[in-house]
Parts: C-alpha cells; sequence; structure tokens
C-alpha cells in the first residue's frame, strides 16, 4: 500500500470507523476489509484480503455490476468519486430484513500519481431511504388532499406570484377552469396593489405570517373577502406557497352588523349584552352598567350569572338554554340581583347570532328594567282584592237587611226591596266577572291547557235552561278541542248565551249556538251564536267592537266587553252581525288546540 494508505492504517481510522470499508487495488482484488466488513459479512478478515473484488457479490443485492463498475471508473478513468446505491445482504438476518439500504462511496487513493486502488465505504441510508418513502407517501397523500378537498387551495410561486397549481375548488370559487388559473398570478384577482401583495408573499415565505385577509375578485367581477392561509411547502424540490381559501365575506358582513349594533347599543335606553356562545361576556352597553351596578370591565369575561337572584330554579335556566341553543328567541320577565345586592325586575329577550353557516357564535340579551311596572301592578292588584272584599262584604250586608225587611214591609216596599236586592247580585255577578278577566289577562290560567268545546257547550245549555227553562237552546257542533282553558271556555260560552237570553223581549227566547271548523289544525274554530231578540244598541257594538272603552265610547255593562277581553287576550277574535229576519249573531274566532294562535 502507499504511504497514505499506510498513514491511514497506521492511525487505525478505518479499523475504528463503523462503516465497513474495503479498499480494492487496481487488479480489482481486496487489499483492505475492517472490522466491521468482517461483522457485517460474518467473514474473517483473511477469507476477504486477496481475494477478487467479487468475493462481495453474495453480499450484495441487486445490479453487482453498477458497484463494480464504479470502481473501475474510480480507478481507470479518473473519476474521483463515485456513489451507487445497492443492498447490503446479512447472512444472519431473517429473511424478512436481511437486506439493508445501503450507498457505496468510491475514492481514489495513490502511490505518487498514480492511481493505487480504490477505497470502498459502505454507508447504511436505511433512514435515509426511509424518509424518501415516507416524503413520497406524504406528497402522495397531500397531492391526493389538495386535489379533492372541498376548500379552495393554491400552490403558488413566492417570488413571481405566479399560480402553480389550483384544484377543483378554487376553480368552482373564482369561476375560472384549473387550467386558466394555472395561467395567471395572485395579483390578477387580489384587489391590492402588486407591491403590497408581493410583500405579503415575502412575509408568508420567511414565516412572519401565515393568516391574511384580502378582497378578490371573481372572473364574474364580483368580489368576495377572502382568509388565506399560507404557509411554505417544498413540492418536488421547489419551494412554494400552499395557500388556502376560505370565503369570509358573510362572516365579515355579520361582524360589521354586529359592530354596528354594538354601536346603536351604546346609544340606547335598554340594557344589552353580548356573550360567546359559551355564555362569557364580551359587550356590554352603558344602560347595563348603570342597570346593574357592574362597569364593562367587571363583566366583560365574566357569564350572566352575576346577575343572578335564586328566584327562579335550575329548570328556568335549562329551559332557557334549551331555547337559544336551538336557535330560538327566548322571552321571560325574571327577578335579577344588582352588584348592590338588590333585587329587580326585568323583562328580558335573548337571541342567537349565526355566522354565514348557520352556526351560533353569540348570543345578545336584551332587557328592561320593569320593577316600577311590577310594583304598581302589585298595588293595584292589593287595592283590587280590598276593594272586591269590601264590596262583597258590603253587598253580603245589603242584600241580608233587604231579605231580612222583606217581611217587615207592605208590597209597595218589598218591591223597591226586589230591586235593591237584583242591583246587588248584579254588581255580585259584575264583580266576579271582574275576577275572571283579570286572571285571564294576568295569565294566571293555564294558557297551555286545552278544552273540549261541545263537552263544555252541553254543561252550559244544561245549567241555563234549568235557571231559564221558557228559552230554547240548540247546538250544532262537533267534538273539537280549543286551546283554552275550560274555566275560560265556559265563562264565554255561559257568558254569550245567558247575555242573548236574559235580553230578550219576548216570553220565549231562541239561541243557536253553531261550531264551525275545518281541517287546517291552523285555522281558528269559529262559534256563532244567534237569538231572535232585539239586537245588540249600536254604542254597546261599537264598544265592544272597537276594543279598549274611552270617554266617548263605552258599554252600559261588563258582559259583552269581558267576553271581548278574553277571547282578545286568546289571540281570537268578536264580530257582530244581523241575525235575519230579526236578531243578533255573535261570532267568536277562537285558537284550536294544536294550532295556535289565530
Amino acid at each position: 500500500m502507499s504511504s497514505d494508505l499506510d498513514r491511514v492504517t497506521e492511525a487505525a481510522v478505518l479499523d475504528n470507523l463503523r462503516e465497513p470499508v474495503v479498499v480494492v487495488r487496481a487488479d480489482d482484488d481486496i487489499i483492505y476489509a475492517n472490522e466491521r466488513v468482517c461483522e457485517v459479512t460474518a467473514l474473517p478478515a483473511d477469507a476477504l484480503v486477496g481475494a477478487s473484488v467479487t468475493r462481495l457479490r453474495e453480499f450484495i443485492d441487486g445490479d453487482f455490476g453498477s458497484f463494480q463498475r464504479s470502481i473501475d471508473r474510480v480507478l481507470h478513468d479518473g473519476v474521483t468519486e463515485c456513489r451507487v446505491e445497492l443492498s447490503v445482504v446479512l447472512p444472519d438476518a431473517a429473511p424478512v430484513d436481511n437486506a439493508v439500504p445501503a450507498e457505496a462511496r468510491v475514492t481514489p487513493f495513490t502511490e505518487g500519481d498514480r492511481v493505487a486502488g480504490a477505497l470502498v465505504v459502505f454507508r447504511d441510508i436505511g433512514d435515509r431511504k426511509q424518509a424518501e418513502t415516507e416524503l413520497r407517501e406524504s406528497e402522495r397523500r397531500f397531492r391526493t388532499m389538495f386535489e379533492s378537498h372541498s376548500a379552495p387551495m393554491l400552490l403558488i410561486d413566492p417570488e413571481s406570484g405566479e399560480i402553480i397549481e389550483a384544484n377543483a375548488a378554487a376553480a368552482a370559487f373564482y369561476g375560472y377552469s384549473v387550467g386558466t388559473l394555472t395561467e395567471m398570478t395572485i395579483q390578477e384577482m387580489n384587489r391590492m396593489s402588486a407591491s403590497e401583495v408581493a410583500r405579503e408573499r415575502e412575509r408568508a415565505k420567511a414565516q412572519d405570517r401565515n393568516h391574511f385577509e384580502f378582497e378578490h375578485e371573481l372572473a364574474s367581477g364580483e368580489v368576495r373577502t377572502v382568509e388565506v392561509h399560507s404557509t411554505p411547502l417544498d413540492i418536488d424540490g421547489r419551494e412554494l406557497l400552499f395557500s388556502i381559501v376560505h370565503d369570509i365575506t358573510e362572516r365579515k358582513e355579520s361582524q360589521h352588523e354586529l359592530e354596528l349594533f354594538k354601536e346603536a347599543a351604546l346609544q340606547t335606553g335598554h340594557s344589552v349584552l353580548i356573550t360567546d356562545r359559551q355564555g362569557v361576556i364580551e359587550f356590554v352597553n352603558p344602560a347595563f352598567e348603570e342597570d346593574t351596578g357592574y362597569s364593562s370591565e367587571e363583566a366583560v369575561g365574566r357569564t350572566p350569572a352575576i346577575l343572578k337572584s335564586d328566584k327562579q330554579d335550575d329548570s328556568f335556566y335549562s329551559e332557557l338554554w334549551e331555547t337559544i341553543l336551538a336557535g330560538e328567541v327566548w322571552e321571560a320577565e325574571l327577578v335579577n340581583r344588582r352588584k348592590s345586592g338588590e333585587l329587580y325586575y326585568v323583562e328580558q329577550t335573548i337571541a342567537p347570532i349565526t355566522d354565514e353557516e348557520g352556526e351560533i357564535t353569540n348570543f345578545v340579551g336584551v332587557q328592561s328594567d320593569i320593577t316600577e311596572r311590577k310594583l304598581r301592578e302589585k298595588r293595584l292588584a292589593d287595592l283590587n282584592r280590598i276593594l272586591r272584599h269590601n264590596l262583597r262584604n258590603s253587598l253580603t250586608a245589603i242584600e241580608g237587611y233587604a231579605r231580612s225587611l222583606m217581611d217587615e214591609v207592605g208590597p209597595d216596599h218589598q218591591h223597591k226591596l226586589s230591586r235593591i236586592l237584583a242591583q246587588a247580585e248584579s254588581l255580585a255577578d259584575t264583580s266576579d266577572k271582574i275576577t275572571t278577566v283579570r286572571q285571564s289577562l294576568d295569565n294566571q290560567y293555564d294558557i297551555d291547557s286545552t278544552c273540549n268545546l261541545d263537552t263544555v257547550l252541553s254543561d252550559v245549555v244544561a245549567d241555563l235552561t234549568r235557571s231559564y227553562p221558557a228559552a230554547s237552546v240548540t247546538v250544532d257542533a262537533d267534538p273539537v278541542d280549543l286551546d283554552i282553558d275550560a274555566g275560560t271556555c265556559w265563562s264565554l260560552m255561559a257568558e254569550l248565551i245567558d247575555n242573548a237570553i236574559t235580553h230578550h223581549d219576548g216570553e220565549r227566547p231562541q239561541v243557536t249556538v253553531t261550531v264551525e271548523t275545518v281541517e287546517d289544525p291552523s285555522a281558528p274554530v269559529l262559534v256563532h251564536v244567534a237569538d231572535d231578540g232585539p239586537g245588540i244598541p249600536e254604542q254597546e257594538r261599537t264598544a265592544i267592537e272597537v276594543g279598549p272603552e274611552d270617554p266617548l265610547s263605552h258599554s252600559s255593562g261588563i258582559g259583552l266587553a269581558h267576553v271581548h277581553w278574553l277571547v282578545i287576550n286568546y289571540g281570537g277574535d268578536v264580530t257582530i252581525s244581523e241575525n235575519e229576519p230579526r236578531g243578533t249573531v255573535v261570532t267568536l274566532s277562537l285558537p284550536k288546540a294544536g294550532g295556535g294562535s289565530t
């Protein structure tokens, strides 16, 4: 060997290498094999040294000729380095993994100016080959994802802005074919100046930023606001910007509308708060701060539970969340607690805010402080209760004294006492009717309950025919359920029929009740009560049909007004018409059970 080789050998460099090393002389004989070669081939050094390089054939899988030609090129053609990939067979390994990917690096060594041999170093490239395989698989998966993904995707040259590749979703979004897109630059659709777009590409390439918002013009001329996520990728050895495009036009419009709403909320006198989907407060207006005592800084980041008073149970809030998460508007009256601890009544409305895909992103709540109104209502209710109590006691006393005097006075005075008793009974009846109306208007009946109309009519007619045996009441009604509680329904039917009988000017009043229904569940039920009496006075009719009384329009009693108030409270209607040849027809339009209010 040359002095160069002697120095290397003396330094024991080759023996200490973990890679297998052989030295091949110009005549193709092996003149050196390090310990690692012996380990790999399971042969002693003397079995290799002195043998032809072809001795290694059994340990090299594949094209041995390429390996041998690389040695010949270094030995005889003046090539300073050759690399060839091959597989080294490990004789002691299991068949499934006995071939190890390797690279043979062949370089010359010289004696003076002459190439005396070739130094062959085998390097295990299994990890590299595995990485290459994984890279190819990754690129394959990327290609599949890129081409089939529903989001518009582009591969862009960061220097020129040329669109190198575009997927089908991008073609559908922009309105150009894939072929046309790949002949364009991104500047052609971006509304920013070319220099600004280039600057943003440079930022994406340097990974200083990967999220952008642009206005892109489509083939149709329409401008859409897009959110672009862009990151540099090595694609087939070329650095490109992989850009995913999301159309956020509707989202930006919603955000703009939300900002306008916030601006308006700052000016309104109603308390307004906006939360995220989880109920965390993001915004409150000055009215909220004034009503609750919580500043914006104290409220934002917390939940509306800061206002919870424990006057509503858990089921109340469960229903609230169930309603708004279903995308519906929730309305209710409730009691809240201010920061000071003071309780107050509010009328609350909560509505969901959705994005362009219909997904709920926020909730907006508007509440009005109705504490003063509730206090007034309570005072009126207390006053009403006291007046009714006193009125009832006074009427009872009047009736008692009048009845006790009946036996002590003559016929002329008995007639006067009878009129006193009749007026007292009328006042008591009026008081009862007012109580019924007030309870209905206050929703003290169960509005969700229903009643069977024909059953109620049967009961009412039975009661009234006992009270007025001379009257004839005919009912033509098929079974139908109303979206009204039985108590209110009974009061309505009894009042109408009783009114028709008692205001009749003949000896034998005739009343006909007809119920009209259709199959449409949303259509109202029509109840016609017809009599053959003298008719309703014009002033009375006007007061009933117009609605709430004023100083110039009022009825003389509570009867039909009582009916009108009850029907309107349930979403119905009252009409009055002539009954030819004589009499009146009062028609009630009432909500059918399961069909909603009319």
